[in-house]
């Protein structure tokens, strides 16, 4: 540790000519309205509604598929 000496150190508290001005923040940006992951599910469910309707045998295996993705993204998420 160092010994403390009698002399005060000088601060200079004028601005610096080469640092910009601080500003207020202002309002936060909005977010975006739908996130990539949504929209991904979103096309998943579009792509696997068209095929379950092409073939209505396929509904079952198709709609498992979709909830294990929606799952999956679920706990990415998390």
């Amino acid at each position: 540790m160092r010994a403390r000496t009698g002399r005060r150190t000088t601060v200079d508290r004028r601005a610096r000519a080469d640092l910009p001005a601080p500003e207020r923040p202002g309002p936060a940006a909005p977010g975006p309205l739908i996130t990539t992951r949504a929209l991904l599910i979103i096309l998943i469910a579009l792509v696997a509604a068209g095929i379950c309707a092409a073939a209505p045998q396929a509904a079952i295996p198709i709609g498992v598929g979709v909830g294990v993705v929606t799952l999956l993204a679920q706990i990415v998420k998390d």
